[in-house]
């Protein structure tokens, strides 16, 4: 998994990955304005009491919680991002690295979105369930951060592999080999999402993440088929 990424960050430099990290980077940055701007409107529009001096300090507060909950939901942009240019990032790293495998099938464009967007209101619905438990945790050392890291990684690894992986095989033999490799996704997920909380490096997540899928998805062990149903 970390020579995925250690592979994976080695490419940027590659004519080609630029000019959809360019792409990806004007669009996730859109995508965290506007996460950022609707944590705010929600908070300036419903966050009232009717006492002036205490209306004041809940916003001053909710200026915290806006940042705390683009923090949260960013990762919900990812699927977007993954949703559109998967193709071409994944296209551009197979070539390079995997030029045995030929060229991938793919997926059609509209089930790609589709499944951003599955992966955008469960990432939303998930962490809003979850951000109870979020609040507690922090008064415990480290809680708060394993318990969102475990969630979204986990989405995150299910959604990167499944895309990457729909490009060349059946949704049935994709989910045999997910439920085969949970650990290597998981950590793969874990670390994708990690580094979608770093500023300026999360604008990039979306190809750097695809990109080290694609790695990881050429390392993973097959599944155990019983001798009845091999063949």
């Amino acid at each position: 998994m970390i020579r995925a990424f250690e592979l994976a960050v080695a490419q940027l430099g590659d004519p080609r990955l630029r000019a959809v990290i360019w792409q990806s980077l004007g669009l996730s940055l859109l995508l965290q304005i506007a996460i950022a701007a609707l944590a705010w409107w929600a908070m300036q529009r419903y966050a009232h009491v009717g006492s002036g001096w205490l209306d004041t300090t809940i916003h001053w507060l909710g200026g915290a919680a806006v940042v705390v909950l683009s923090l949260i939901l960013f990762p919900a942009s990812f699927g977007i991002v993954v949703s559109i240019f998967l193709e071409r990032i994944a296209d551009i790293v197979e070539s390079k690295h995997y030029p045995e495998l030929g060229p991938a099938r793919g997926i059609p464009v509209w089930t790609g979105i589709w499944t951003g967007l599955v992966f955008l209101v469960a990432v939303i619905a998930l962490n809003l369930v979850m951000l109870p438990l979020y609040i507690v945790a922090l008064f415990v050392a480290g809680l708060g951060a394993v318990l969102f890291y475990a969630l979204n990684g986990w989405l995150a690894a299910r959604m990167y592999y499944e895309q990457v992986a729909l490009r060349r095989m059946s949704p049935a033999d994709v989910k045999a080999w997910r439920k085969a490799n949970v650990w290597p996704l998981w950590l793969t997920g874990i670390v994708t999402v990690f580094l979608g909380t770093i500023p300026v490096l999360n604008l990039i997540v979306p190809v750097l993440g695809t990109a080290a899928m694609v790695h990881v998805a050429q390392t993973l062990r097959p599944p155990f088929r019983s001798p009845a149903t091999r063949g």
